[in-house]
């Protein structure tokens, strides 16, 4: 399945500047499309490409696993009222995952009415809190000291639409009709990015490493209880879109830019695929 542009919305790629076909990134932004290139699930492949130390990104595909690969690009069907029941099952609000069900996504263009909702979800992690030279604490996945979620607190400039933390506990810095860019490959493309994408930023805290100055990461590196609200936000993102967005990685998408990042670290995407399996399976 392709994303196939409507009469309105090529009159108005027509319209925003010069009709090249420069694209952006290893996965290939295009302006006019307000894609990536290929096929939603080729779009994913790329963008969930494993992210290793000091933000070296594996050279091959992804390979999708089951759940995600059924989902991602197709239409989307759950119904609401399960989905909030699921949303109060977490101990979470609509408020606490970016706003109502019924609401839709940002758009792209800082909310240009012509132009396409957002296609893309990506993930973070914080990379903080920085425990240098302490070890990682035993009770990473409750310690306070890691997961509080005040320091991300910012009413008008948060990095993120939201920050989850390793307890499951949500802060929404931005609702996710609000158009925000948090990557260097939205900034190095331009307005037009702006409100194509979904921001979630997973707390994993890090410490100092004698050979990498920026910090290591904890193994594993995200608790069940993450993924499994990082895959009931996804699952509410797409709901709000009507279609499964393309989940990507920080540092994927931005490959090859100076300055990129390098998150999120040890994220594995079969504990997120099984943990998005019991999403819809609660959904049936």
């Amino acid at each position: 399945m392709r994303y196939l542009l409507p009469l309105s919305l090529l009159v108005f790629a027509a319209a925003s500047g010069p009709t090249t076909a420069a694209t952006f990134g290893k996965c290939k932004f295009d302006k006019q499309s307000f894609a990536f290139a290929g096929t939603p699930a080729e779009q994913a492949s790329c963008l969930l490409r494993k992210v290793k130390i000091l933000g070296n990104v594996d050279a091959a595909p992804a390979q999708l696993p089951a759940n995600l690969a059924g989902f991602i690009g197709k239409p989307v069907t759950v119904s609401k009222a399960k989905l909030r029941q699921a949303i109060t099952a977490a101990g979470l609000t609509e408020a606490g995952v970016g706003g109502s069900l019924d609401d839709p996504l940002s758009r792209g263009n800082t909310n240009n009415p012509n132009a396409p909702q957002a296609r893309y979800f990506v993930i973070h992690d914080t990379s903080t809190p920085n425990l240098v030279n302490e070890p990682f604490p035993a009770d990473i996945d409750t310690s306070n000291r890691v997961n509080r979620l005040d320091r991300y607190h910012d009413a008008t400039d948060a990095k993120a639409h939201i920050f989850l933390n390793r307890k499951g506990e949500t802060y929404v810095g931005h609702k996710l009709n609000v158009p925000w860019r948090a990557t260097k490959l939205e900034g190095t493309i331009g307005t037009l990015s702006r409100g194509m994408f979904i921001h979630i930023e997973n707390i994993q805290p890090r410490r100092k490493h004698p050979s990498q100055p920026d910090g290591n990461a904890p193994t594993p590196g995200f608790s069940s209880t993450q993924y499994d609200r990082l895959a009931l936000l996804y699952l509410v993102a797409s709901t709000r879109a009507g279609t499964g967005l393309v989940p990507a990685f920080h540092a994927a998408m931005d490959e090859g830019i100076s300055n990129g990042h390098d998150d999120p670290q040890n994220f594995s995407l079969a504990d997120f695929d099984a943990a998005f399996g019991r999403v819809l399976a609660g959904m049936n």
